[in-house]
């Protein structure tokens, strides 16, 4: 009887670790047949559209309209954080009414947002110009530093570490 509960307790806490970290209301929301490569190729046409994306911020920049960041886009994997060890689709900006700190939202860190797609912007980047799909946020989720550290592993056995 003892083994069924601990059965049963730790198949809760495996579901709960796969979870994602946007909210069930808003991941509702996603057309989920739309990828970043869509969204990237015909921006305006997507216009609209509810995307969830990930990836890790390149700038962050304070504005009159709200606090604009500058992401380079990664694949999901559980949870929905960005798997930045594949291949990058391009970059994206997602234009955040109000302020976020941006010592807070700083290059390097990582990102996943359900947003709105809302067209494009270009801006220049280094000696040319980049054509950037635009998102306004739904929700967003600020990884954690040094959130690929598995905290405990469920395989043959139960293995727990501490992450550092």
């Amino acid at each position: 009887m003892v083994w069924r509960c601990c059965v049963v307790v730790m198949s809760l806490l495996g579901c709960g670790a796969c979870a994602s970290v946007i909210s069930d209301d808003v991941r509702r929301t996603v057309t989920p047949q739309v990828s970043f490569a869509h969204i990237a190729a015909d921006p305006a046409g997507y216009t609209g559209t509810l995307a969830l994306l990930a990836g890790t911020i390149i700038e962050a920049t304070n504005l009159r309209e709200g606090t604009r960041l500058a992401i380079l886009q990664y694949p999901t994997g559980s949870r929905d954080r960005p798997l930045t060890d594949r291949l990058s689709g391009g970059r994206f900006l997602l234009l955040a009414p109000g302020y976020l700190e941006t010592a807070v939202y700083r290059p390097g860190r990582a990102i996943t947002v359900v947003g709105e797609v809302r067209g494009q912007r270009v801006l220049p980047l280094d000696d040319t110009t980049y054509r950037y799909p635009l998102l306004v946020p739904r929700e967003l989720y600020l990884w954690r530093e040094g959130y690929d550290i598995p905290r405990f592993h469920i395989g043959f056995g139960l293995g727990f570490s501490t992450g550092f």
